[in-house]
């Protein structure tokens, strides 16, 4: 068991979608847990969409486990593989000032919410422009974590230094996202964290452990009591009753109400199993046009230009019968599987699913396998692992598409903090 422990990859994206997949799919479900009202729940889940959710795993890991992406990988050029630490303080200098000035920008615009945004911060023409912008401050997290870790393996002093930006930064993201009741500005930080850790560092199991244990008895209960106030009564009053429960277990009680609140957001077996019984005609690759829209104009040039389907979540947890009535925060995807479902069938889900399998196993062959485990193959990895995991319960081309341009402003970053030539040179 420890020997599979020390090969196995746990930040391996086809080894995490895999994971992500099997808790949202079977495991959620199974625990039969309730959300208290906001997000109605449904056990009598369809045996097809099991079925098809079973076929769509199965061609996902024949495509990532398949020659093929390692093939496709190995004809791209490598990154180059070391950062110039002493440059890498003004990068991070620069891209953490400016991660904070478009949080600044978005609270003063009335974004600050992403629960409920202004209608003017989301009609405004810069709104995708700072949506990929706001990414900057996490990218600053993962730089100053790579270098603490890759200093302080190589025992340079200066990463002590590097430990304390890391640690700062760590913090204001956490001060910037607790009021939101936003689960994921909690989370995007540690993920990020855990990531570098794991490629950086030391590959050990516990940190995750406790990051998990953390996030579902802690994190999910917050946001749920922040977004719905929930008040401390229910911890200490009998729910029926409303007498004071006096001998009951009030931590038992606060530990059953994180993980229902964690088991019930991510069951999506009843989101996929409303997409398969909806009766509408196959999209034949409609949703799919997003991608396109990556390589068009921005929005301050084209005012008209479409929001991402994300954007209309909330109605389309509407549309499908996965919300109640009152309940106008929470949006809701398809899933991947589910948009390729809508778009071409059941050989949507075949083809679709290898072929994101082969996607994703390309990129973790590219940026961690064949840069062996260097800083700019982490730092853009980190970032967009996040981006491909947490978003597959998501429409498949806001996931690519917000891909594609993250990628373009994390090689850019990186061309920044590489050693050039000249580096070489002097240090020799």
């Amino acid at each position: 068991m420890q020997k599979f422990l020390n090969r196995f990859d746990f930040f391996a994206l086809g080894n995490s979608a895999i994971i992500y997949w099997t808790v949202i799919f079977y495991f959620a479900p199974l625990a039969s847990l309730s959300y208290y009202g906001y997000f109605l729940v449904d056990n009598s889940y369809s045996a097809k969409a099991v079925l098809y959710s079973l076929i769509g795993v199965l061609f996902f890991a024949l495509g990532y486990f398949s020659r093929l992406p390692v093939f496709l990988a190995g004809k791209i050029n490598p990154l180059k593989r070391e950062w110039n630490f002493s440059r890498a303080v003004w990068v991070f200098g620069f891209i953490f000032i400016s991660g904070w000035a478009v949080k600044l920008i978005k609270i003063l615009m009335g974004g600050y919410n992403d629960l409920n945004p202004s209608q003017q911060f989301l009609q405004n023409p810069f709104y995708s422009l700072l949506g990929n912008l706001g990414w900057l401050s996490y990218i600053a997290l993962a730089i100053a974590f790579i270098s603490y870790f890759v200093l302080k393996k190589k025992n340079d002093s200066r990463f002590k230094f590097w430990g304390f930006l890391a640690w700062l930064a760590f913090g204001a993201e956490m001060i910037y996202a607790f009021p939101t009741c936003v689960r994921m500005g909690i989370i995007v930080p540690v993920v990020i964290y855990l990531i570098v850790r794991w490629y950086s560092w030391k590959k050990d199991f516990w940190p995750i452990l406790v990051a998990i244990a953390a996030i579902v008895m802690f994190v999910f209960p917050f946001g749920n009591i922040c977004r719905y106030g929930v008040t401390p009564d229910y911890f200490v009053k009998d729910v029926y009753s409303g007498e004071n429960a006096v001998g009951q277990n009030v931590v038992g009680r606060i530990a059953k109400f994180g993980a229902d609140s964690f088991l019930s957001r991510i069951n999506q077996l009843g989101v996929f199993s409303a997409v398969v019984a909806m009766s509408q005609p196959l999209q034949y690759g409609k949703s799919f046009k997003e991608i396109l829209l990556t390589f068009s104009p921005p929005r301050f040039i084209w005012k008209n230009k479409p929001l991402s389907v994300n954007a209309s979540g909330n109605k389309f947890g509407h549309r499908i019968g996965v919300l109640s009535n009152d309940d106008y925060a929470t949006h809701v995807g398809p899933t991947i599987i589910g948009d390729w479902y809508m778009n071409f069938g059941i050989f949507g889900i075949i083809f679709g699913m290898a072929l994101t399998g082969i996607i994703f196993r390309a990129i973790y062959e590219y940026l961690i396998i064949k840069t062996e485990f260097s800083a700019p193959g982490i730092m853009i990895y980190a970032v967009l692992w996040f981006s491909f995991v947490k978003d597959i319960e998501n429409w498949a081309a806001p996931v690519f598409s917000g891909a594609i341009r993250l990628f373009v402003i994390l090689l850019a970053i990186n061309y920044f903090l590489i050693k050039k030539n000249e580096d070489f040179t002097y240090s020799s």
